[in-house]
C-alpha cells in the first residue's frame, strides 16, 4: 500500500500531516503502528517546515512486514548532523530527529541534487526480523548514523524491464524482468497508474509532464526512481517510445549501473553547436529595432526554424498571474490581447515550469484559443527571467507529432535567448499602461468630484466607465432594506440602452453573471459600491465574451467603484442636507400673505448667497382679529444660518404676541428679553413693527415703532413722500428698553412702503443708493399696484450697480384701497 501527500511550508501542515498518517494508516487496517508513526512523523514534518521552510511531501510505504515513512523537503543543502547530538537539559527544541529514532527500528537520510529524504522504518506484530531489516535498507542499530536508502538491483536481478502504458498512464503490461527487479508481479501492478511506482528524477534531458515520463511523444530517457514491493526504492534508468505495440507509451528499465544498455548516443540528444544566438540575429538587432519589433522577429525566426505552422509569445503582466497574448506570427491577430490562465491549453504545465511542453495529435478544440487554426501539434518552452518564469514561447505545426527533441532543445534556446529583451518590453508596458491608468483615474477622480448632485454623479460614473473599463454598466443603489434597486443603465451603443433596461429589470443583481438573456451575455463583473465601510450599491460590469478583467484594468474598475461610492454618498448626503435647509428657511417666511379687502401688499425678498431661501432679512403680514392687521420688516445683524436662527426667533414672537393682543410697543419689548435670553447666540436687529387699523371713510390708522430700523416711507397719491415714526433702540443690546408707538392716519390710495439696509445701503464704488435715491424713484409710483411698486424697487437696486447683491434685501409695500 502507499499514500503520498504534500504540504506547504505552513505551521497549520503538522496537524494535516498527523491526519493524513493517522486516516491512512486506519484505512489499512494498521492502527497499531498509528501512535508511533504519527509522533515521529510529527517531528519530522515540523523540522522541515521550521528549518528547510520548503513544501514538504509525506510518503508511506507499507507491506506485511514493515512500515516505511518517508518526508521529504526541497533543501539538500541544510544537512542533518552525523549522529545524534544530545539537546542541552533545558532546551525546548532540538530533539525532534532524536524522538523519531527512537521510535523506529531503523532510519537514514537521502540526499540527492534537489531533495533531503529522511525515512523511518517500523516493524509491524509478527514480521520476520530479516525482512523487517530489509524493509528499512539498514540493519539493526543503525539509527544513529544516517545510511544510504537506494539499494541496487543484486547481479540475479539483472536484465530489462518491459513495461506498457495506455494513454491514461495506467500499466497495462509487465515482463518477468521488471518482476525480478521490483518484486511485483504482472498481477499485482496491471492496472496501477504509473505514478505509484515510479518517481522521475528530471534533468537536463526533454521530460514531459512531472510524474508522467512519457509525455514526449517520441522519446524520453531519464533516471528514476522505481518502489519495489518490498525494501528500499531503487535507481534505475528509464526509456520511453511513443506509439508501439499498440500502447501509448513503452517504458524500458535497467539498473542504474547497466544504464549503457539503453541510453542514446549524446550525438543523438544533444544538438550541433549553434552560435550564440540560435536564431542567428546580428547583436545589435535589439537596439536598431526597438523591443516590439525585435520580438515580432523573433517568434518570426523561431516560427522559421522548426519549420512551424505559427508562433506566439504569451507574456505576464505584474499584478496578473494570467497569460497574455502579445506576438503572433501565422495566427490571426485578434489573438493578440487575449488572456490565459496559467495551466490552459498551450501554456506551460504548472506542475515542472521549466521543461518544455509537447503536444502531440491534437483535435481541433484542444486548444481552444487556437481552435480553427489548423493545429495538430503544440511545443512550449517557458521564457524566464531571472529566476521568474515571465511567459512563453509556442510553435504549432498542422501535422501530428510534429517536433523531435532536438527542435525542443532548440527552442528552449530561442527562449532563453530572448528572455532579457521580453521581460524589458514586458515591464515597459506594463509601466505605460500603469501611467494610462493613473491619468484615467486622476481625471475620474476630479469629474467625480465637481458635482454634490446624485443624478448627475451617477451620470458622471456610467460616462467613467463606458467605454474604457466596460461595454455596457448598471449601477444599482441598495434601499432602506439594503435590497438593491436599479438606478442608471448605460451602453456604448445607445441603440441597446432600452433592451439592456428591460433585461436587467428582470434579473435579479446578483444573478446578472449567471443569466440567460442574450442582452447580458458576455463577462459580468459586480463591484460593491462601499462608502465608509457601508456598502451603498453596486457597479455591474458587462465586457464581451471571453473577456474578463485583469490585473491592473481590474484594480483601476475596483479603485473607480470606491471613488464613485464616496461621491454618491456624500451627494445623497448634501442633498438630505440641502432638503433639510430649504425646508428650515422657507419656515422663516410667510407661505402666502393674505388678501385684505382694504389694502393691496407687495412683497419682495432676496437672500443674500448663491443657494440662501432666507436670511438675516424678513417680514410678515397677518390678521390679528377685529379687522386689525399686524406687519413687520426686520433685518438681523449678519447673513446665513446663524442671522437665520434670530430671524425664527423674532418673527415667530412677534406674530405670537401680536395675535395675543399685545400691543406694538409692548410686543418688542418682550422680543428683546427673548433675544437677550438667547446668550451667546443672540444677535440684534433692527425692526418695523406696526398694525393697521380700518377707520371711518375708508382710511386706515397705522399704529408703528422702529426699533433702530430706516423710518418707513408714506407715498401720498398726489406724490408727496413723507416719513413715519421716531428712531428707537435696536434690539438686542439694552437689557431694559422701553418702546412708543407712534400714530399715522393713511388716506385710500395712499402708500406705505418699508425696506431694509440692503436696499439703501446698495453701493457702486463710493455712490450709495441711500434715503434719497429711493425717494426720488417713489415719486413716480404713486399710482401704481404695491407689488409693481415693489418690483420697481427690486429693479432699481439692480440696475443701480453691476455686482451681485451682498446683502439680504426685503421690501414691503401696502397701498390703501383707493376710493371714488
Amino acid at each position: 500500500m502507499h499514500a503520498q501527500r504534500t504540504f506547504a511550508p505552513e505551521g497549520q501542515s503538522v496537524s494535516k500531516a498527523r491526519d493524513f498518517v493517522r486516516e491512512s494508516l486506519e484505512s489499512w487496517e494498521a492502527e497499531e503502528l498509528a501512535d508511533e508513526v504519527v509522533l515521529a512523523t510529527s517531528e519530522l514534518v515540523t523540522n522541515a517546515v521550521i528549518h528547510a521552510g520548503t513544501p514538504v511531501q509525506v510518503a508511506l510505504d507499507l507491506d506485511p512486514q514493515a512500515l516505511r515513512v518517508e518526508v521529504q523537503d526541497l533543501h539538500p543543502h541544510r544537512s542533518l548532523p552525523v549522529g545524534l547530538p544530545a539537546a542541552d537539559e533545558d532546551a525546548e527544541h532540538g530533539r525532534g530527529l532524536a524522538i523519531a529514532a527512537a521510535l523506529a527500528g531503523s532510519w537514514g537520510v537521502d540526499y540527492t541534487a534537489g531533495a533531503k529524504r529522511i525515512w523511518l522504518s517500523f516493524e509491524r506484530a509478527g514480521a520476520p526480523p530479516q525482512a523487517v531489516a530489509a524493509a528499512g535498507s539498514a540493519p539493526p542499530g543503525a539509527a544513529s548514523t544516517p545510511a544510504p536508502t537506494v539499494a541496487e538491483p543484486d547481479s540475479t536481478e539483472a536484465g530489462v524491464a518491459v513495461v506498457a502504458l495506455d494513454g491514461d498512464g495506467e500499466v497495462r503490461s509487465w515482463n518477468e524482468d521488471a518482476s525480478r527487479m521490483f518484486g511485483w508481479t504482472a498481477e499485482e501492478v496491471i492496472g496501477r497508474p504509473w505514478t505509484d511506482l515510479v518517481e522521475v528524477d528530471h534533468g537536463p534531458t526533454t521530460g514531459g509532464r512531472s510524474g508522467v515520463p512519457a509525455s514526449n511523444p517520441q522519446r524520453w530517457q531519464g533516471a528514476c526512481t522505481v518502489r519495489r514491493k518490498s525494501g528500499p526504492p531503487t535507481e534505475a534508468f528509464a526509456s520511453h517510445i511513443s506509439g508501439l505495440a499498440g500502447h501509448s507509451t513503452v517504458v524500458l528499465l535497467v539498473s542504474a549501473a547497466s544504464r549503457a544498455l539503453l541510453e542514446w548516443p549524446a550525438a543523438q540528444v544533444r544538438s550541433a553547436p549553434v552560435a550564440h544566438d540560435p536564431l542567428g540575429l546580428r547583436e545589435d538587432a535589439l537596439s536598431r529595432l526597438g523591443f516590439d519589433a525585435y520580438l515580432e522577429l523573433v517568434v518570426e525566426r523561431a516560427r522559421d526554424q522548426l519549420g512551424g505552422q505559427a508562433a506566439y509569445l504569451l507574456l505576464a503582466r505584474d499584478l496578473d498571474a494570467d497569460y497574455e497574448v502579445t506576438t503572433v506570427s501565422g495566427l490571426d491577430n485578434a489573438l493578440r490581447g487575449i488572456h490565459l490562465e496559467q495551466g490552459a491549453p498551450g501554456t506551460p504545465e504548472p506542475r515542472n515550469l521549466q521543461l518544455p511542453l509537447v503536444l502531440t495529435d491534437l483535435d481541433d478544440g484542444d486548444v481552444p484559443w487556437l481552435a480553427g487554426e489548423g493545429v495538430r501539434s503544440l511545443l512550449v518552452v517557458p521564457v524566464v527571467s531571472e529566476g521568474r518564469m515571465i511567459g512563453a514561447l509556442g510553435v504549432t505545426s498542422e501535422r501530428p507529432l510534429g517536433f523531435t527533441d532536438e527542435q525542443a532543445v532548440l527552442l528552449q534556446r530561442v527562449g532563453g535567448t530572448v528572455a532579457t529583451a521580453a521581460d524589458k518590453a514586458r515591464l515597459r508596458a506594463s509601466e505605460r499602461e500603469r501611467r494610462g491608468w493613473v491619468s484615467f483615474l486622476a481625471e475620474a477622480g476630479d469629474l467625480l468630484a465637481g458635482s454634490l448632485d446624485q443624478e448627475m454623479t451617477m451620470a458622471i460614473t456610467g460616462q467613467i466607465v463606458v467605454t474604457r473599463l466596460a461595454t455596457w454598466c448598471a449601477l444599482y443603489l441598495d434601499d432602506s432594506r439594503g435590497v438593491p434597486v436599479l438606478q442608471q443603465v448605460w451602453h456604448r451603443d445607445e441603440r441597446l440602452l432600452t433592451p439592456l433596461r428591460e433585461a436587467l429589470k428582470q434579473t435579479s443583481p446578483d444573478q446578472v453573471e449567471q443569466s440567460h438573456h442574450d442582452m447580458l451575455q458576455g463577462a459580468v463583473l459586480n463591484v460593491p459600491l462601499v462608502a465608509r465601510a457601508r456598502r451603498i450599491g453596486q457597479l455591474t460590469l458587462g465586457r464581451p465574451t471571453g473577456d474578463q478583467l485583469h490585473g491592473e484594468a481590474l484594480v483601476v474598475a475596483e479603485a473607480v467603484a470606491r471613488r464613485a461610492a464616496l461621491a454618491i454618498d456624500n451627494a445623497q448626503a448634501h442633498g438630505e442636507l440641502q432638503a433639510v435647509g430649504e425646508a428650515l428657511q422657507r419656515g422663516l417666511l410667510p407661505v402666502s400673505i393674505p388678501e385684505a379687502h382694504i389694502f393691496d401688499t407687495g412683497v419682495v425678498y432676496e437672500a443674500a448667497g448663491e443657494r440662501a431661501l432666507a436670511g438675516g432679512d424678513f417680514y410678515d403680514v397677518f390678521p390679528v382679529g377685529s379687522g386689525r392687521w399686524c406687519f413687520a420688516v426686520g433685518d438681523v445683524c449678519g447673513t446665513g444660518a446663524e442671522a437665520a436662527a434670530v430671524t425664527g426667533l423674532a418673527r415667530h414672537t412677534v406674530r405670537a404676541l401680536a395675535l395675543a393682543g399685545f400691543p406694538v410697543a409692548a410686543t418688542l419689548e418682550r422680543l428683546n428679553a427673548a433675544i437677550l435670553e438667547e446668550g451667546e447666540r443672540s444677535r440684534f436687529l433692527t425692526l418695523i413693527c406696526g398694525t393697521l387699523e380700518p377707520v371711518s371713510g375708508g382710511r386706515l390708522r397705522l399704529s408703528v415703532v422702529s426699533a433702530g430700523h430706516p423710518l418707513p416711507f408714506v407715498v401720498r397719491r398726489e406724490g408727496r413722500i413723507e416719513r413715519v415714526g421716531r428712531p428707537q433702540p435696536l434690539l438686542g443690546v439694552l437689557d431694559q428698553v422701553t418702546f412708543t408707538d407712534d400714530m399715522c392716519l393713511l388716506e385710500r390710495g395712499d402708500l406705505l412702503v418699508a425696506v431694509t439696509d440692503g436696499v439703501l445701503e446698495r453701493r457702486e464704488g463710493t455712490r450709495m443708493l441711500g434715503e434719497e435715491g429711493l425717494e426720488a424713484d417713489l415719486v413716480g409710483a404713486a399710482g401704481l399696484p404695491a407689488q409693481a411698486v415693489a418690483d420697481r424697487v427690486r429693479r432699481l437696486v439692480a440696475d443701480f450697480t453691476t455686482r451681485p447683491q451682498a446683502d439680504d434685501m426685503a421690501v414691503l409695500a401696502i397701498r390703501v384701497a383707493p376710493g371714488d
